[in-house]
């Protein structure tokens, strides 16, 4: 009766624990949390680097499929001989555990299973007995809802391996520097058997030990008949660093687009970056680049914005730069601001490639800013002025457009001037005084040009076009790409190469100040790309120049896109019109400021207002000096007296002790004009 009994109450229980297994939640959410690294990939899909993803764990997930032929079989082996004929739980197993525990007075064996151990994973708890039923609980469920496969997939991925290695994937590549469907029969027994312990079985640290849990592993292959004979053995590579390519450029997706884990396909095009990396690679032996330890590269598609190829430094893996990347690090423009002045002034109507602009020393306080070649061209047309970097001609044009104005289209076209105000850098900043800006910026800045006046954001993923809000017409943006390219800027950024067909680029160099910065900037319609060439301390290099140092590495890039086919530029906009013999942008450029201006005559020294000191001389020798077309005769007065004449352009030097003084020039139609000086002791 007692019997009867028994077996009643336990088929009660068994009914109950299956109703159970129905109607409690199982937690299939937790199945689909897993920490993973971030793996980055160029556009082809091959990997550029892999970092830890959230918690710091080393792990990735693939597929039951991609583990090969031998990990499954040793796992299954070694751990769960029966794991295709229990339930989640295995009875025979449990008895066993049990006949241990008593014999030896001790809990020697928990008859865990391949499920239960999968539980124990996702929902870590206190090892007594109340979470071992739990655990058989669980494990039942989770056969009842997956299949054998699931549940295997989910323990390779999710098993310890040794410090911070989570999953077959990364104890194989790092362990044996392969993928786990390469592991051999040994690699495999080797890798299966850590999970039991992996602190104690690392073949890093406990070679011995390793050596031996891998031959129990490969005895109880062979008892179960997965093996006919023992493998030859091979010690195998261990500790086998994933691959570091572009690490400028996974460093800013990472924060760009905030990546926790999983793959990453970026835009990068890794035959485009290897390019560049071979370009840089042959140059930094070069003496011009002796002096110099810092070199940025972006080149950005045109047409999309993808980043194709990012080079932050001329070695990522220096102790000292290799963290700093040039790419994105501000630096002081130099000239590759003035583009966007004369373009500014284009829009707004009252000026075009032929406007006459004037190229004269001018005091601003105490500056005095000088041309590159410390020389005067007094009276040029604005396309000249740009192409030669004049920069008279481009303090001119900022004045009339404000500065406030000026800085406003700036950010307009991508640069983020954080706290630059205009007081603070004045009619300057053209000539990039007092503002930094990123080699990224730049590259997304002049875009505007490259794509008719509306620019684009950079992309590290296909994720649609992203553009900026319009900020010049399509004429203008044209006239900007055609005045700074053409046969004679080819030869500048290609040098004479005969036949050879060379693609059609507009660019732009700078030199900021001191000699620290090199730049160039080219464009066309189909690409858009930057160069950075200077020292990470900052510190000037003697000779460093945009044209010198930038331009050639440019040049070499956009040869390398070419790839034998030369994009021709697009067509003149329709917008672009003949108007009284002068080019306008219809519907942009003021007709009355269409036609040349005529400079009138002025004179050019001493400027504005001067007040000049004497030192142990009685006098001061001063250069009076006018400019204006042609040959005109100019007439000198000093304080109503007459003190001789000069051609335009012909210095009359004359002495001045202390005192004020009017100088007045007299030109041959009439007009006159007027300087006041004051002469002091010190």
């Amino acid at each position: 009766m007692n019997v009867r009994k028994g077996v009643l109450w336990g088929l009660r229980g068994l009914g109950l624990w299956f109703a159970l297994v129905f109607f409690v939640p199982f937690p299939h959410e937790k199945l689909k949390e897993h920490p993973q690294n971030i793996r980055y990939l160029d556009q082809e899909g091959g990997l550029l680097r892999r970092s830890l993803g959230e918690g710091g764990m080393d792990s990735d997930w693939i597929s039951l499929e991609a583990c090969g032929s031998w990990v499954g079989p040793a796992l299954i082996a070694v751990e769960d001989q029966r794991f295709y004929q229990h339930a989640g739980v295995d009875p025979l197993a449990v008895v066993r555990a049990m006949g241990q525990n008593v014999l030896h007075m001790d809990v020697v064996s928990g008859a865990s299973t391949l499920s239960t151990q999968v539980i124990r994973m996702i929902e870590p708890r206190p090892r007594n007995l109340r979470t071992k039923f739990i655990e058989a609980f669980r494990a039942t469920q989770l056969e009842l809802f997956y299949d054998k496969a699931f549940i295997l997939e989910q323990y390779l991925n999710r098993a310890p391996f040794g410090g911070n290695r989570q999953g077959i994937a990364s104890a194989s590549r790092r362990y044996y520097g392969k993928e786990p469907e390469y592991l051999s029969a040994g690699e495999a027994a080797l890798l299966m058997g850590l999970p039991q312990s992996p602190s104690r079985f690392r073949p890093d640290r406990a070679p011995n030990k390793a050596e031996r849990r891998r031959e129990t592993v490969l005895r109880r292959m062979q008892e179960e008949g997965m093996l006919t004979e023992m493998p030859i053995l091979s010690e195998g590579r261990l500790w086998v660093e994933p691959p570091l390519r572009a690490f400028h450029f996974t460093e800013w997706i990472r924060r760009r687009y905030a990546v926790k884990g999983g793959g990453f396909h970026s835009t990068l095009d890794p035959g485009v970056q290897q390019q560049c990396e071979a370009i840089l690679e042959r140059k930094r032996s070069e003496t011009l680049y002796a002096e110099t330890d810092g070199v940025g590269i972006v080149v950005m598609d045109a047409q999309t914005g993808w980043i194709r190829a990012w080079v932050g430094g001329w070695d990522p893996e220096h102790p000292l730069h290799g963290n700093v990347d040039t790419v994105t690090r501000r630096r002081a423009p130099g000239s590759t601001l003035k583009p966007f002045a004369f373009a500014m002034a284009m829009e707004q109507g009252w000026l075009n490639p032929e406007s006459r602009l004037e190229d004269l020393p001018q005091q601003y306080r105490d500056y005095r800013p000088q041309n590159m070649d410390e020389r005067w061209s007094h009276d040029v047309s604005a396309q000249d002025a740009l192409v030669r970097s004049l920069n008279m001609p481009a303090l001119h044009i900022v004045g009339q457009l404000g500065v406030d104005d000026f800085l406003s289209d700036l950010r307009s076209a991508g640069m983020e001037l954080k706290d630059v105000r205009s007081e603070d850098v004045g009619l300057g900043v053209v000539l990039g005084g007092g503002v930094t800006v990123s080699l990224l910026e730049m590259v997304e800045a002049y875009s505007v040009f490259a794509r008719g006046g509306e620019g684009l954001v950079a992309q590290g993923k296909d994720q649609g076009l992203e553009t900026r809000e319009r900020v010049y017409s399509e004429g203008v943006a044209y006239w900007i790409s055609r005045m700074l390219s053409g046969p004679e800027r080819n030869d500048a950024l290609y040098g004479h190469m005969g036949e050879v067909s060379r693609p059609a680029l507009a660019f732009k160099t700078g030199t900021s100040h001191g000699a620290r910065d090199a730049w160039a900037i080219g464009w066309n319609a189909q690409w858009v790309v930057g160069v950075w060439v200077g020292r990470m301390d900052g510190v000037g290099v003697d000779g460093l120049s945009g044209s010198r140092h930038a331009v050639p590495l440019l040049g070499e890039v956009v040869m390398g896109l070419m790839n034998d086919k030369q994009e021709p530029w697009p067509q003149a906009p329709e917008s672009i019109q003949q108007w009284n013999g002068q080019e306008v942008v219809m519907g942009v450029t003021e007709l009355n400021h269409a036609q040349p201006k005529v400079v009138q005559p002025r004179i050019c020294s001493p400027s504005p207002e001067s007040e000049l000191f004497l030192l142990d001389d009685e006098t001061i020798h001063v250069r009076l000096e006018a400019m204006g077309e042609g040959e005109t005769v100019v007439h000198w007065f000093v304080n109503e007296r007459w003190i001789g004449e000069r051609k335009i352009h012909q210095p009359l030097v004359y002495s001045f002790s202390q005192g004020d003084y009017e100088i007045r020039a007299v030109f041959a139609d009439g007009s006159a004009e007027s300087r006041h000086l004051k002469v002091r002791k010190m």
